[in-house]
């Protein structure tokens, strides 16, 4: 063999120490000088670093224009987005039981930890296995008398299929909570997340596509939902209520105004940064289609932006001489393209989540889930910073896959 495998002692394909692929979050001394120091020397200078200030009203005021909604209400995390958010739609004061809320089986932790610190019922079920969302008849299946809410993932930044979930909503009379923690940006039908049911939830955690390090966001277009949530992250107060006035019972989950100062610039970049990210994933599932043992991500054809977050490609041993996806994974980061096997297991089975489910029957409910079990064992993850490379940088990442298929086969 001419050209090793680098994971057997052949040269990478990209060499990441003089070669990186761009950082996240991505930042220049430019950007620091003309837009986020001036911001935070105004909340410096301001008096108001937390409560009273002008710059998360601000923000929050972008971010709902930017989604099409009519509120949005910032927040410390996108865990605690996801609390607010079934708290006010539902109408819950977090002391009695909530009821059920059906949760797709292959989504990060907080998607259903949230909706247990609520003390609703989480009801596991199964996703579509080419757009690695909620299946709207794993939901349909799976409502009963307790049933109060649908909480789709539009995972990776793909929308679940809103206009299926909304239709199933409306007939049941179910509430429909988005979570939008990995889809800035994401449109169905030109339509933002986070605009397309009840509520929805956002985060800007570290490896988000906005990101403050921490913090999240919930929007609404619904009026009594906003006062709800208000009053949930403002120790129950109402909106622009007295301060020693609580019409509801609440907690403290107010945010820093510095946070909201670093949102506001990098709020400026984010639909560019999603075009780019959207023409590089196009240009890369373009080129990799042919591989046998490889298949790009799907979307779906009420999908108008994907958010990318996440590049889920499918990996079938069958392709590459019978290796496993694991051996794939380390071969693929070997040659310079990082890349993980995503979630482990459905998360019904997480032993966390599966601990729960045995201790407190009542509170977990997990239908049969085979597509989401089959993409646990099939998916590869590449990150949404690769996707703000050129060109050039995609075809880096086909090359590497073409010689590991090369040389297994």
């Amino acid at each position: 063999m001419s050209n090793p495998l680098a994971v057997s002692g052949g040269t990478p394909v990209r060499n990441t120490a003089t070669d990186p692929w761009p950082e996240w979050p991505l930042h220049t001394t430019e950007e620091w000088e003309s837009k986020i120091e001036p911001l935070l020397k105004e909340v410096y200078f301001s008096g108001h670093e937390g409560s009273g200030g002008a710059m998360i009203k601000r923000f929050s005021e972008q971010y709902a224009q930017y989604t099409g909604t009519n509120y949005a209400l910032f927040m410390p995390h996108g865990t605690d987005s996801i609390s607010a958010a079934v708290a006010g739609a539902l109408d819950l004061d977090g002391f009695s039981a909530g009821g059920e809320v059906i949760v797709p089986n292959y989504t990060f932790v907080a998607t259903a930890s949230a909706v247990l610190e609520r003390r609703c019922t989480v009801v596991f079920v199964d996703i579509s296995p080419e757009t690695f969302t909620i299946d709207p008849e794993a939901v349909e299946a799976a409502i009963g008398p307790e049933t109060r809410a649908i909480l789709p993932v539009h995972l990776g930044g793909h929308p679940a299929d809103m206009g299926a979930l909304r239709e199933i909503a409306q007939r049941h009379e179910l509430a429909i909570i988005e979570d939008c923690a990995q889809a800035h940006g994401a449109e169905y039908q030109t339509k933002k997340v986070g605009a397309l049911g009840d509520v929805g939830a956002f985060s800007f955690q570290a490896s988000k596509n906005l990101t403050s390090g921490e913090g999240g966001m919930v929007t609404t277009n619904d009026k009594d939902i906003h006062d709800r949530v208000s009053a949930f992250m403002n120790v129950g107060r109402a909106p622009d209520g007295a301060r020693w006035e609580y019409p509801r019972l609440g907690w403290n989950y107010r945010p820093s105004e510095y946070l909201a100062a670093i949102l506001i610039a990098r709020l400026e970049l984010l639909e560019a940064q999603t075009q780019h990210r959207n023409r590089n994933a196009t240009y890369l599932s373009d080129a990799l289609k042919s591989i046998a043992g490889i298949t790009p991500p799907q979307l779906a054809p009420w999908v108008t932006k994907h958010g990318y977050h996440l590049y889920c490609l499918k990996y079938n041993r069958e392709g590459f001489g019978g290796k496993s996806r694991q051996a794939f994974v380390d071969a693929l980061s070997a040659e310079g393209v990082p890349c993980s096997i995503g979630y482990r297991s459905p998360l019904s089975e997480e032993p966390g989540m599966a601990h729960v489910a045995q201790k407190y029957p009542n509170l977990i409910r997990s239908l049969p889930c085979p597509n989401a079990a089959s993409v646990c064992e099939q998916s590869v993850w590449l990150f949404q910073n690769l996707l703000l490379g050129s060109e050039t940088d995609m075809d880096q990442i086909v090359e590497a896959i073409t010689k590991i298929h090369g040389a297994w086969n």
